[in-house]
């Protein structure tokens, strides 16, 4: 492919990554920034198709001097994330769809067509939820279609004591991080302390392994005896449980941060030091922030594992990491070899790999690798991969197709895979149903059974829609549109690629 020319707000398509918006350029125009929704990305321009242009907002545009609305976004996310106890009144429900520029005169007036005062919480944060082509993380069983194999195989791998990780494969958009999600909470049900990750290549989050470890620490939930515990509560019920010692008394970071904790001495300098966010101190072991120390943060999960394990009674310490793929999109190659090797540890100290707690270091051209695994190991502090075995860890990566899977398996050769598709056609169909249902439900728009099954056949072929986050997004467009255009022609709308 050759070069082509984007501008800023252009919809391109990935064959990886799936369909993004342009929001910045460098080298002259040969590499563009595109936001894929979940995450962004650099990417040589001739990875990349054309999709539309720039979009823009069908109606006059606002005079300077009127103030746009600053407070709807964070009612989605305040919705998205919690339960408020009523809508947020402030969120400007009249402002129609931004869709791709349509000649004024095929259009009329937009009208203004509120929500339904009698609307539930649970309705309308589905509605916001949609329109970011997901689903409310609180409502995903109810809101899970077709996943029932895909769901069934994370929880034979949960009770599975032979496999400590598994990969989750889709194209973007198929639906990688709401399995995800399933597993949190499934990892949770079944009494794990959970935490969950994802990449920024940006940051080369997977290249610099503490960056991924304050993640999360960041992420880190726990239900002790029905008690919802941080990473502070963690570590503060660990610290009265007496046999701590036993498990954790020789440990390098642990052991000497939980004598503190034990007499009180735990400020919240320690703490930010123990979350790797705060700056080293004289007296307390350092926490390196460089590309080869992958076995300072591997050895801290493990040891979090054991503490959940073998301390407070729990059935492990389930991580999962999302975008795993994006770890090779980084500017240097040394970058993607060393997120590769911090997987690579992961995964073998999810399987309790012996090497990891015996085998011997020594130096390759200026590196500390391990003798028998290839692991590199930090030069500053060489300690092992693992701080023993079992170490209590449940691993989940979610990448894309043909991105890191030979890696995968170079590691371990049986390590699991679940495999997601696009959902099948009656699939869709049900999906839509439901999302038509519920949009009814807040704006009282109801399309006739005709129009409804028209509507389904053109989304559900049309060439925009290549994953079920597309699907999502674009049946609740369609469904916005006939909100403030009920005389306009959404099919147009559809077979244009314009919903």
């Amino acid at each position: 492919m050759t070069n082509q020319t984007f501008n800023k707000g252009d919809t391109v398509k990935h064959r990886a990554y799936g369909t993004g918006t342009v929001s910045g350029s460098r080298i002259g125009g040969t590499e563009v920034r595109v936001d894929f929704g979940a995450f962004s990305l650099w990417l040589p321009t001739r990875e990349l198709t054309y999709v539309s242009q720039a979009l823009k907002v069908v109606g006059a545009e606002p005079k300077p001097s009127q103030p746009r609305s600053r407070t709807s976004f964070n009612a989605i996310l305040r919705m998205l994330g919690a339960d408020p106890d009523e809508v947020d009144d402030d969120f400007d429900e009249s402002t129609p769809p931004t869709t791709p520029a349509i000649k004024k005169a095929s259009l009329p007036t937009p009208r203004f067509k509120p929500a339904r005062q009698k609307r539930t919480i649970h309705d309308s944060t589905a509605i916001e939820a949609f329109r970011l082509g997901i689903v409310p993380q609180k409502h995903l069983d109810e809101w899970t279609v077709g996943r029932e194999r895909e769901v069934r195989m994370l929880r034979n791998f949960l009770h599975d004591p032979a496999e400590g990780a598994i990969l989750i494969e889709g194209a973007y958009g198929a639906g990688k991080s709401h399995l995800l999600q399933i597993m949190l909470a499934e990892t949770a049900n079944h009494g794990y302390a959970t935490s969950i990750c994802g990449f920024d290549p940006s940051e080369a989050t997977a290249a610099f392994p503490k960056k991924a470890y304050r993640r999360l620490v960041r992420n880190f939930r726990a239900n002790l005896n029905g008690k919802e515990l941080d990473f502070r509560g963690f570590w503060t019920e660990v610290s009265n449980r007496k046999n701590w010692r036993d498990v954790l008394g020789d440990h390098w970071f642990f052991a000497p941060f939980l004598k503190k904790l034990v007499k009180n001495k735990v400020d919240e300098e320690y703490w930010e030091y123990a979350e790797a966010r705060g700056q080293p101190a004289p007296n307390r072991p350092t926490l390196h922030d460089f590309s080869t120390c992958a076995n300072l943060y591997v050895n801290l999960l493990t040891a979090t594992g054991q503490a959940a394990t073998e301390i407070l009674g729990m059935a492990g310490f389930a991580v999962l990491f999302d975008e795993a793929e994006v770890s090779k999109n980084t500017m240097y190659r040394y970058q993607a070899q060393r997120g590769v090797n911090f997987f690579r540890g992961l995964v073998m100290a999810a399987n309790d790999e012996p090497a990891l707690v015996e085998e011997d270091t020594h130096r390759v051209e200026n590196t500390t690798v391990g003798m028998e695994t290839g692991l590199v190991y930090s030069g500053h502090n060489p300690l092992r991969y693992s701080h023993g075995i079992p170490s209590g860890l449940k691993m989940a990566f979610a990448l894309t197709p043909g991105s890191l899977q030979d890696e995968f398996h170079r590691t371990r050769e049986s390590i699991p895979r679940i495999e997601l598709d696009v959902l099948g056609y009656d699939q869709l169909r049900e999906l839509f149903g439901r999302i038509s249902d519920t949009f009814a439900a807040v704006y009282g728009i109801q399309p006739s059974p005709t129009a409804r099954d028209r509507m389904f056949r053109l989304l559900a072929t049309s060439d925009r829609v290549s994953s079920t986050r597309d699907f999502i997004k674009a049946s609740t467009e369609a469904l916005d549109f006939i909100r403030f255009y009920p005389e306009g022609n959404v099919e147009d709308l559809i077979i244009d690629g314009q919903a």
